[in-house]
């Protein structure tokens, strides 16, 4: 339903579960007694609806929790959706097996993709009726979790801040109040550790008796299915790892090597990692306003459909950027699929990653807005989360062109900034992929070893960088705040890979910057109509699970940069 509304003016309705799970039910059975693949095409197609409007509550009752985690109302709607979302999701997985049962599914699939046939396989592995309180578990957890990150109020110089506002000083062009800044946020998180210890705990013990229950060696096979993940393997991520050990990590060390003289110090420290410039890095001009009324002329600039985009997006308020007590740290793109409305939540911090809410962020909504009105497949509407985080990742690099206007004299520095930090990115990554395979591998892991395991994958994938004599982060506790190991397994290799594929289209863009953009937008309109590895082939890019892709991208990105 493409509507022009305020976010605010839509009316949050708990849905019935008595009575969509009902008319799933009904929807079921008159499915199998279809006496053609037209009539069940209707069937699937109520279905869809039924599916769209949870989602769409669902999301919003998110969207308002986020918002503010100390509201009560939302904090008990979520609680309601942790419950049920998993008994939804049961009838939902029936039927789609009575669709890929069905004595029509040769003619279905002259109607629907193929794909969409693959996903429901891939969801009948990895559910059961028998995990359903376990699923209820983890979701109670992950609240749990978020309320705890959440809550942080930090003492800062005078100030009290969350995670989010503590994040300027973290990246000061003043060493000390780095220092300081990463010593008073590690505080806060030690005296929370075993708070943190204790929800991961029990988290790795549902998630593996998920996986004991349905079958599975370790959780990490149940999480590939969930996440739609058909064309490869955690073999095949396993592979990307070694890659980036033996063809990435020496590349972003020479890199440390230039930012430590550039910064002028002996010793590369964990509050120095983010920072490439003497004079620190640059901030935005302008007001939250200013700086989306810039983004709004960009967006207008860079094509038609993008321009459409951020009128429909600002008309409608579907921005929440700025900091506030009670505010889930971080930033992510959802969508209202009953509204075809991406909304964009964010934490500005008064850093140039106010600048990427326009452009990481803005990359999934427009891929998001683009889908809901051209892909007729409502779950096909989104790819996998690797492609999606191409979509985010490749326009941070798009934007590149319009920086002048957020950074005036410095959009230079930006340039520099954050090409180096994307370059950066996948050996950080990997530790985050690797430290959660290993840990879903050997579940009975104490908190100590699991720090052990962060501090060796530390020294294998980050050597240029020390924690040494930084509170709580010495410990190698720093992937308690890393929230996707707590409420996405498995998720953050898509980054990873994702970041390779936007390096690519970096490098395009340096010799013909409209043809990289035009092909950027044709691998964005397809959506998750073909899954990861044929969208990247169809985009004449190379796989980022093939070794020689990381060599030769490190030795192209290495020769451009000595270029400019």
């Amino acid at each position: 339903m493409r509507c022009n509304m305020k976010i605010s003016e839509i009316k949050y309705i708990r849905p019935d579960m008595s009575q969509m799970n009902a008319k799933l039910s009904e929807l079921c059975e008159s499915f199998d007694k279809a006496q053609n693949a037209a009539k069940q095409i209707e069937y699937y197609d109520e279905y869809v609806k039924i599916k769209k409007h949870f989602s769409t509550m669902s999301n919003l009752a998110y969207i308002r929790f986020t918002l503010d985690t100390r509201d009560t109302f939302y904090s008990g709607e979520i609680d309601f959706f942790n419950e049920n979302e998993p008994l939804f999701e049961e009838k939902c997985v029936l039927f789609n097996s009575k669709m890929l049962t069905s004595k029509f599914r040769d003619q279905l699939e002259q109607i629907l993709p193929n794909l969409l046939f693959k996903k429901y396989e891939a969801a009948q592995k990895c559910f059961s009726t028998a995990v359903i309180s376990d699923m209820q578990e983890d979701n109670r957890l992950s609240t749990e979790y978020k309320k705890l990150l959440s809550s942080a109020q930090i003492p800062f110089r005078g100030e009290l801040c969350n995670i989010e506002q503590l994040s300027k000083y973290k990246e000061s062009p003043d060493r000390q109040t780095r220092k300081e800044a990463f010593d008073a946020h590690g505080k806060w998180m030690s005296e929370h550790s075993s708070q943190f210890d204790e929800i991961y705990d029990k988290m790795v013990k549902v998630r593996n008796r998920i996986a004991e229950k349905l079958g599975f060696k370790n959780y990490s096979e149940v999480a590939y299915l969930r996440m739609g993940r058909t064309c490869y393997t955690p073999e095949d991520v396993k592979k990307f790892a070694e890659a980036v050990e033996k063809y990435w990590v020496p590349f972003v060390s020479e890199l440390k090597k230039a930012q430590q003289k550039t910064l002028g110090i002996e010793n590369l420290m964990l509050y120095d990692d983010s920072v490439w410039l003497k004079n620190g890095n640059p901030e935005p001009i302008g007001s939250a306003s200013e700086i989306f009324e810039n983004g709004k002329k960009m967006y207008k600039s860079m094509s038609a459909i993008t321009g459409e985009f951020i009128d429909f997006m600002l008309q409608n308020d579907l921005f929440d950027v700025l900091a506030r007590p009670g505010k889930s740290c971080g930033g992510y793109q959802i969508d209202l699929p009953d509204y075809d409305m991406p909304f964009i939540f964010a934490n500005f911090a008064g850093t140039y990653g106010d600048i990427d809410v326009l452009t990481h962020e803005a990359g999934h909504a427009i891929a998001a807005y683009v889908a809901e009105r051209s892909i007729p497949f409502y779950e096909l509407w989104e790819g996998g989360m690797e492609t999606c985080e191409v979509h985010s990742m490749s326009m941070e690099f798009f934007a590149w062109r319009y920086m002048d206007t957020f950074f005036g004299q410095r959009a230079d520095d930006y340039r520099k900034m954050h090409i180096s930090n994307a370059i950066s990115f996948p050996c950080y990554g990997v530790i985050v992929d690797r430290f959660q395979q290993y840990v879903y591998e050997n579940p009975e892991m104490t908190p100590s070893e699991r720090n052990e395991l962060w501090l060796s994958l530390e020294k294998k994938y980050r050597p240029y960088l020390s924690s040494e004599g930084i509170e709580y982060f010495e410990k190698g506790t720093r992937w308690q705040y890393q929230g996707h190991i707590y409420e996405n397994p498995f998720y953050y290799i898509d980054y990873c890979l994702a970041q390779t594929v936007a390096l690519m289209f970096w490098v395009m863009m340096q010799t013909d910057y409209d043809s990289a953009f035009d092909k950027y937008m044709d691998f964005l309109k397809k959506g998750g109509t073909k899954d990861f590895v044929t969208l990247v082939s169809e985009g004449g890019l190379e796989s980022p699970f093939c070794a020689q892709t990381l060599k030769d991208l490190s030795e192209k990105l290495a020769e451009r940069l000595e270029m400019q």
